[in-house]
């Protein structure tokens, strides 16, 4: 039953996910003109308590002996004043209080409190109303009225791993969760984030998101925590035979590792009689040493190595991570977007046939087109396999065989002394994929026009 109730008798629910209401100028004109069209959604406003009575009574008002407090339980001698709370209608009770009514059309119903937030949940989000930091802030309100991930679910439509997902981000620094969502940062920037196990980690890089800098800025955080577990492992596997001390003097070098090498790692055959020694560098590698003594310059010559192929090995890294970043951003290119850029992929594509070498091999094709063969298969991947997906999709495989055939991971702007060196290869794949839309990140911009803080070590630099 719809009910005009005195606007002054209704109020807003404390716990409205949505914040804002936003700019209400145009639904003032129209309430002025035409009154509130749809009615609104009320509850009876929770009862409160007397203390001094220390009873319960579902009104809310003052208590009949003249106390007027607000907490539970309430008072059996209260009596109700007629209030309500609004459920679905907060713009428009806002609205209608500023063009001047006095009564609203109300619809009366009976919900729990978990109902309600249910409720306005699923209203706001069913308008694209609320941002996922809102929708997170609902559903832990829900969770903590008593509510499960499944109940949250089924109340409100949403997959239980969507309603996982929101709440997660409640982890995040919510000032900077808050400031990427004004960026523009989309949910799934924040299941790419979910890549990331350390928490201080996975903040410093929500800062990214919503700019260019934000898959790089992943990728690297990625990366990190994959060395700091590899290293770990490594570290172990030296321990087991070897020392460990602050430096390699007087010691005979035997051999530099990284993290990634911890899988290959072999126990020296003579570790039960020579002593071994190690050192680990903040540049991401340990370095083996034996029992020996070398002359000074031997040691001299050795630590400058040592120090140059660390520096190689931090350019490599960038180097690789960048060229991980423009692969990701052609496999993501659809069909369509591919066809309206034909004339620039053509173009690229018949540089490539007069600037380069063209050796492309199956496998690389197939690995941007999700192509996965049965391991017993016995026939290999053939052009035939391949025709398949030319036949439903041939202008990206066009796109792909272009940018295959301009780019691979060998592709860099250092030289073998690891000083900063041109690249107009690379500089034209980099013109290539940002006609297509790509955004190249601080680092990749930093690689390119030699500014690269790594380019500005030299191997006194590196410790």
């Amino acid at each position: 039953m719809i009910k005009l109730i005195d606007i002054n008798k209704i109020g807003p629910h404390p716990n409205n996910p949505r914040k804002e209401l936003g700019d209400l100028t145009e639904l003032v004109e129209s309430i002025k003109v035409q009154g509130v069209l749809q009615n609104l959604t009320v509850v009876p406003r929770e009862p409160g308590y007397c203390i001094s009575c220390k009873l319960w009574n579902g009104g809310v008002g003052k208590c009949t002996e003249g106390h007027d407090t607000n907490e539970r339980p309430p008072c059996s001698k209260w009596e109700s004043d007629g209030s309500y709370t609004v459920i679905i209608g907060h713009r428009r009770l806002a609205a209608a209080k500023m063009a001047g009514l006095n009564e609203v059309p109300c619809a009366i119903v009976d919900m729990s409190p978990q109902e309600q937030i249910a409720t306005m949940l699923l209203e706001n989000m069913q308008r694209s109303d609320l941002t996922v930091y809102e929708q997170a802030q609902g559903f832990q309100m829900m969770l903590d009225l008593g509510e499960t991930i499944a109940n949250i679910a089924e109340k409100t439509g949403f997959s239980e791993t969507t309603v996982r997902r929101r709440i997660k981000l409640l982890e995040l620094d919510q000032e900077k969760l808050k400031a990427s969502v004004a960026r523009g940062a989309t949910i799934m920037d924040y299941v790419e984030l979910e890549k990331i196990e350390n928490i201080e980690l996975r903040n410093k890089v929500l800062e990214s998101i919503g700019t260019p800098n934000f898959k790089w800025e992943l990728q690297r955080a990625i990366d990190k925590e994959r060395d700091e577990k590899n290293m770990a492992l490594l570290l172990e596997q030296l321990d087991s035979f070897a020392i460990k001390v602050d430096n390699g003097n007087g010691l005979r070098y035997i051999r530099m590792y990284y993290a990634r090498d911890y899988k290959d790692f072999k126990k020296p055959d003579d570790a039960g009689e020579t002593k071994y020694f190690y050192t680990v560098s903040n540049y991401g590698y340990v370095t083996l040493y034996a029992e020996a003594v070398e002359t000074a310059e031997d040691e001299e010559a050795k630590k400058r190595e040592e120090q140059r192929q660390a520096l190689r090995n931090a350019l490599t890294e960038a180097s690789r991570r960048a060229y991980q970043l423009r692969r990701e951003f052609v496999s993501e290119i659809s069909n369509t977007k591919a066809k309206k850029n034909m004339a620039v992929i053509i173009e690229y594509l018949l540089r490539s046939m007069i600037d380069t070498y063209i050796n492309i091999s199956y496998e690389e094709i197939a690995e941007f087109l999700n192509i996965k063969l049965n391991e017993d298969a016995e026939d290999e991947l053939s052009f035939d396999i391949i025709a398949e997906q030319v036949a439903s999709q041939p202008e990206r495989c066009l796109l792909i065989v272009t940018y295959l055939s301009l780019d691979s991971e060998n592709e860099d702007y250092f030289d073998w002394r690891n000083d900063y060196r041109e690249n107009e290869n690379l500089d034209m794949v980099y013109d290539f994929l940002e006609k297509l839309g790509y955004e190249m990140s601080d680092d990749e911009q930093a690689l390119k026009n030699g500014t690269h803080e790594l380019f500005a070590q030299d191997d006194e630099d590196i410790e």
